[in-house]
């Protein structure tokens, strides 16, 4: 019996050890919100957000934000634009069909978004 479970607890170390990493990836956070954003989907959006920045959304500001990304189109992904790790700022340039979004997050020290701003910039 003892044999069975180890294997499992490797997996599931293994399987936790995966989400710790995808949790502190800053791009990833920043990704996963801003497709939570634009499907107006508020429990994934509001997922890694620590209880104050949870506290500020509401199904209604999420879905005012998703009308304006749906009006640039297809949701295309992040690059990096530009960072400081050691405040936890990151900026992304998000791209869709008709334009761009500049997408501003900060993460506090226990990895949890603090801040997410979506920002209009030119349209193509």
């Amino acid at each position: 019996m003892l044999s069975r479970l180890i294997p499992a607890a490797i997996v599931l170390a293994v399987a936790a050890s995966a989400c710790a990493h995808h949790a502190s990836d800053p791009q990833t956070l920043a990704d996963d919100t801003t497709r939570a954003v634009y499907n107006a989907d508020l429990d994934g959006t509001v997922a890694h957000f620590d209880d104050a920045l949870k506290a500020d959304v509401t199904r209604s500001s999420i879905g005012e934000v998703s009308d304006e990304m749906h009006a640039l189109g297809a949701y295309h992904g992040l690059k990096p634009v530009s960072s400081d790790p050691d405040k936890g700022r990151y900026n992304f340039q998000a791209t869709f069909d008709k334009g761009t979004l500049l997408i501003e997050l900060r993460l506090d020290p226990d990895q949890k978004i603090g801040a997410y701003h979506v920002v209009p910039q030119s349209t193509k």
